[in-house]
């Protein structure tokens, strides 16, 4: 092969993998949220086990201004501890993996509430045991396709004004579910003065409002009541905490 049909197999190889990328599907991640004082009764009422307790932290500005144009700035510590950038797009566009594939980068349909919106996050290993009160500090630890993440994001984000605004208890439970909605996450979000329960799956793409409606099926077959507020767990604890609603 000479070089010039070496150059042209290689241009079409890149074209098919660009194309490919471009038009990826996500998977769908289906919540609901349970009353917080059932705790006691939703953990054996869907056999959840494998606890693993940790901690959350959220990094914004003091009015929440990141998460209110669909930014999320997360350190997530349990077995390990990792930083994520996670996008929700107000507009609804599309994302392309910024990191070239190089990093741990998911792209997700987040159903809340019946409500299906797209969700891309980059997340990272962090290998410190303090985590940064600075957003500032934040920034230095962020990898390169973090931080093309969020210039995808077109939000401007002053690095000085953002600084952790939210250091959550976190309690993780496995549980499998009945055919077809297959493995679930329960998960306990706790801060002072507030508290937050959510049962959660993932399915194929196209396959959130079914397995929405087996959720609600399955909480009312074991006498779980579900919360009033549907949002998103993060929305009501960063609102809650930094005194919103």
């Amino acid at each position: 092969m000479n070089n010039r049909v070496r150059y042209v197999a290689l241009i079409v190889a890149f074209a098919f993998v660009s194309s490919v990328h471009g038009q990826e599907t996500c998977s769908e991640e289906v919540k609901v949220l349970l009353s917080p004082t059932q705790v006691q009764a939703a953990t054996p009422a869907l056999q959840a086990r494998e606890e693993v307790r940790g901690r959350v932290d959220f990094y914004d500005t003091p009015g929440l201004d990141l998460l209110a144009q669909g930014v999320i700035l997360r350190l997530r510590e349990r077995e390990e501890i990792d930083i994520t950038t996670k996008l929700r797009p107000v507009s609804g566009e599309k994302i392309v993996d910024p990191s070239g594939g190089r990093e741990r980068y998911d792209c997700e349909i987040d159903l809340n509430d019946g409500v299906e919106a797209p969700s891309y996050s980059v997340q990272t290993k962090y290998g410190a045991l303090k985590a940064p009160e600075t957003g500032e500090g934040l920034f230095q630890l962020l990898s390169q396709g973090q931080k093309r993440l969020l210039d995808e994001s077109k939000v401007s984000i002053d690095w000085k004004r953002v600084k952790r605004v939210a250091a959550i208890r976190s309690t993780t439970w496995k549980a499998r579910g009945e055919a077809p909605l297959g493995k679930l996450s329960l998960e306990l979000w706790e801060w002072p003065g507030g508290s937050v329960l959510e049962v959660s799956t993932k399915v194929a793409t196209d396959e959130g409002q079914t397995a929405y409606r087996e959720l609600r099926e399955l909480a009312k077959k074991n006498g779980l009541a579900l919360s009033a507020d549907q949002r998103s767990k993060t929305a009501i604890a960063l609102r809650a905490i930094n005194g919103g609603h």
